[in-house]
């Protein structure tokens, strides 16, 4: 039996397409990267000091980001109506990134490197888009249990922080280990963009069946942020150590929900975006309404914690 039917429609928005593509090219650096850094780099002016903690925030001015770590910071501006503020730790130095959110500071450890952009055609707004890279310690060599354990840690963390579970809006309200069926099911692509519940820890068997690049996402203070995991295909054996990489991503609520529209719509998007809020309502309603009848408990209690 096929489920494609019980799919919302219109599953995939730009938001999310986005917020999927920038962490798997990053995933991709950090597991292909070694055979293909040394030409890359070789464009880059070589950085002589290393920062041991850096914090970022959502919303500060780029050319203050750059300016306060200057000695580290690769600036790419080649690309007209933007700029990229890139830092990098060497592998026996990994970096710590404070990440300020309002009065909320969430510390993150292990970090390989920082992207953050700022968009010229929206100056005020000052940087949209953070991306984190972090691995799981020991390098490269974590038990799959440990890796478990530690990678639910930090989601908790994050909710202590005041991050709040998200949703997106037109997907189904589900918690716990029906989210994780959902997302683990036979329903295409389309559970793929669900956000599971960080207040549920899966066995160790089910967590290694967990897809690379799954997302936990969270929101606080107008700006999403979206976690998300991948493993050295190479070692998956449970009994024997692996690999982990992490990847987290923070964008600003207007550049999220700006995204939700096609380019030339963008500068009257704040008119626009209630339409796609409707839009979206409607295609949760409908997919909740199926699932219930395959057995799925809907969270009928859970908001959106960005309305």
């Amino acid at each position: 039996m096929t489920l494609r039917k019980f799919l919302p429609k219109n599953w995939i928005s730009g938001a999310l397409a986005v917020w999927l593509i920038v962490p798997v090219v990053i995933a991709f650096w950090f597991m292909f990267g070694h055979d293909i850094k040394a030409g890359l780099f070789s464009l880059l002016e070589k950085k002589t000091v290393v920062y041991s903690n850096v914090a970022v925030e959502i919303g500060e001015s780029g050319k203050h980001f750059a300016q306060q770590y200057k000695e580290m910071v690769d600036v790419n501006d080649r690309n007209p109506g933007s700029h990229f503020y890139r830092l990098n730790w060497p592998d026996d130095a990994l970096g710590a990134v404070t990440v300020k959110n309002g009065s909320s500071s969430l510390v993150l450890d292990s970090v390989l490197s920082v992207l953050a952009d700022a968009d010229d055609t929206y100056p005020a707004e000052g940087i949209a888009g953070l991306s984190i890279s972090m691995g799981l310690p020991p390098r490269n060599n974590v038990l799959h249990d440990e890796a478990r354990l530690k990678f639910y840690a930090l989601l908790q963390r994050i909710q202590e922080a005041g991050w709040k579970r998200w949703i997106d809006p037109g997907m189904p309200r589900l918690k716990g280990a029906d989210a994780l069926r959902y997302q683990m099911g036979e329903f295409e692509n389309g559970a793929r963009l669900m956000s599971l519940d960080p207040g549920y820890m899966p066995s160790l068997d089910t967590w290694m069946k967990i897809g690379d690049m799954t997302g936990w996402r969270f929101y606080l203070n107008d700006v999403y942020m979206n976690v998300q995991f991948m493993r050295d295909g190479g070692k998956m054996d449970s009994n024997l150590p692996g690999a982990y990489f992490l990847s987290i991503a923070l964008e600003s609520k207007d550049s999220f929900q700006r995204s939700e529209q096609a380019s030339e719509n963008r500068p009257r998007w704040k008119e626009l975006y209630p339409v796609v809020r409707k839009r979206q309502s409607a295609e949760r309603t409908d997919a909740e309404e199926k699932l219930r009848s395959l057995g799925f408990k809907i969270d009928a209690e859970y908001r959106n914690p960005d309305e």
